[in-house]
This record gives C-alpha cells, structure tokens and sequence, in this order.
C-alpha cells in the first residue's frame, strides 16, 4: 500500500513539476524536441529535464522519437487543468454533500458538458473502438442518448457505412456534438434531436439500435429504470440497446481505478455510483428487453458493453407458423 500511494504521489508531482516548468506547455508548441532543446526554452539543466521527459513518456503522456527527441501524445495543459480544477473541490464536496457541477441535472449538463466532451471523447477513443468491432457487423438507423462528442456512435458510424445515426442531448450539448461529427468527416450521416430525454417525446419505435454512453453512472436507480423503459419504446422489434460504462471489476488494479472514479462521480452528481452488471441486468429485464450480455471493452476506462435485445414478436410467430407447416 505505501508503494502505491507513493508512486501516486510521485506521479502527481512530475506532472506538476513538467507544468511549472514550462515543459508541457513548450512542447505543446512545439512538437517533437530533445531534451537539450526543452532545457534550453525552459532555463533548465539538460540531463534531469531528459529524465523528466523519459517519466513523462513512461506515464504515456509523451512518445518517444528515436533517437532523442519527445513528442505530446496528449495536451497536458489542458487535460491537468480539468482534473486538477475538479479534484481541488473534493474536500468541500465531502464535508457539505453537494457536488461542485450537478451534471445530473439538465440545467448542471448544459453548463457542464459543452467544454468537457472533446477531452471525453478522446479518453473514451480505445473503448469506442472496442465497443464498435464488438457490435459488427451493424448496419441500420442508431440512436445516441446524451451523445455529448459522439465517440460511440462516430466509432460504429466509422466502422460501417450502413450505419445512419441521431444525436439525441441538450441543445447546448449538440452544438459540440456537431463540431465532432463533422470534424470526423461523417456530418452527412448524422441528425440531431435537442431536448432531454427524461421529459421529451420520444420517437416512436424507428431505431435498430440505441446506444446509452457513459450515462447511467450520473443516476440513481430508479431513475435508470425509468430511462431504460423509456428508451425500449424507440427500438424496434429485435431491436438492441447497449450500454457502455464502467463496472466494477476483480482485478485489484481495476478496483483502484473504478473506485477512484466512483469517488469522483461525488464532484459532478448527487446520485450517480458505478453500478453492477446484475443492476443494469435487472433493470432491462423489468423494461421488458432480453437476451442480455456483458463484454469488456479495450482501454483505460474499465468499461463494459451491456446488450439487450426488444423481443421480436413477429419473428417468433413465423417460426410457430413454419413448424406447424413443417409438422
């Protein structure tokens, strides 16, 4: 436990170290350097900034260029300045209750999530990738609930040409939404439904599949419930719904991860917790969907993909026809 708690601290102070240094924002900038370039623009000695820069690439923030030179995998300075913004608000949030942003909420979400999905998206780029090879082959029209940069959909959208989707979220959300479509070249096979979708129309059953993102973690159960309800009555018959988020896991590593995660929900919900699959099981079996499955997904998120299928009715009574014929 002391081992891991000082690799956290350690890990902390070399990415602040690499901020108030200047590192990260100097490579950020300018790309691909050398140690000896960075200590240089940064007023720093030349051999430790080449170990800070090796630290830096070990955590997988930085990629090696051989020989000698680093390059950003990810823009640090704007990644730190989220986390550590949001971290900062733990102690407040654990001695009133109360999280710094309600993202739970409509109005908390459209103030919260516009400037915060494109750093999503790119976390969530592994699994959305994993979530679209696990789905394959897929061709039909795809709704996408609480889209925000649409990295589930743009995967599956990306992955084949079939695939027509809509991004249902809030109308400040969806403007982010389509700066995202279109930047991935797909704009001409995305449409947009604004509104929240726990208190508008719903579409009648028109879609093959529904896809539900990182949602279910803000909620409660009860309110998940409802939601899944609401959702099997826009899929049609045989129709799937899949969710993407994060379970919990045996894996001692992975139960760091999650329960950090789960501790951080705190900052930005008054309701959310990291659910188990018996929950998300439970709750599509009541919304009447079946035939349910559990796959993990690729990446640092400790996702899983939930599957649930809309009976098919008329699927079943051909089938008793053609025995009868059969018979």
């Amino acid at each position: 436990m002391i081992a891991r708690l000082h690799d956290a601290f350690s890990i902390a102070e070399v990415v602040r170290a690499a901020e108030r240094t200047g590192v990260t924002a100097f490579l950020a900038r300018a790309g691909a350097s050398s140690a000896a370039e960075v200590a240089d623009a940064c007023g720093l000695v030349a051999v430790p900034t080449g170990r800070l820069l090796t630290a830096l690439a070990e955590l997988g923030v930085l990629v090696p260029c051989p020989p000698d030179r680093f390059r950003p995998l990810v823009d640090l300075t704007r990644w730190s300045t989220v986390m550590a913004s949001s971290w900062a608000s733990l102690e407040a949030c654990l001695r009133s209750g109360r999280p710094t942003v309600s993202a739970d909420t409509a109005a908390g979400a459209a103030e919260f999530y516009p400037t915060v999905v494109p750093r999503l998206a790119d976390r969530f780029s592994t699994a959305a990738s994993s979530m679209a090879r696990l789905l394959a082959p897929f061709a039909g029209r795809v709704l996408d609930v609480g889209a925000g940069a649409a990295p589930w959909s743009a995967a599956l959208a990306a992955a084949d040409p079939g695939v027509r989707v809509t991004c249902l979220d809030l109308p400040q959300v969806l403007a982010e939404t389509r700066r995202c479509v279109a930047a991935a070249g797909l704009a001409e096979r995305f449409d947009y439904l604004p509104g929240d979708v726990f208190t508008m129309s719903l579409p009648a059953p028109v879609y093959d599949l529904v896809l539900l993102g990182n949602v279910c973690h803000l909620f409660d159960p009860a309110t998940n419930a409802l939601l899944l309800r609401r959702l099997r009555d826009t899929l049609v018959p045989g129709g799937t719904l899949a969710i993407v988020d994060v379970l919990p896991s045996a894996d001692p590593a992975a139960r760091v991860r999650v329960a950090l995660y789960e501790l951080g929900l705190l900052l930005r919900t008054t309701r959310g917790q990291v659910y188990s699959i018996e929950d998300y099981e439970a709750w599509a079996w009541a919304a009447g969907f079946r035939e349910l499955s559990t796959r993990l997904l690729d990446g640092p998120v400790d996702a899983g993909l939930i599957t649930a299928r809309v009976p098919d009715d008329r699927a079943l009574r051909q089938r008793s026809r053609t025995s009868v014929e059969v018979g």
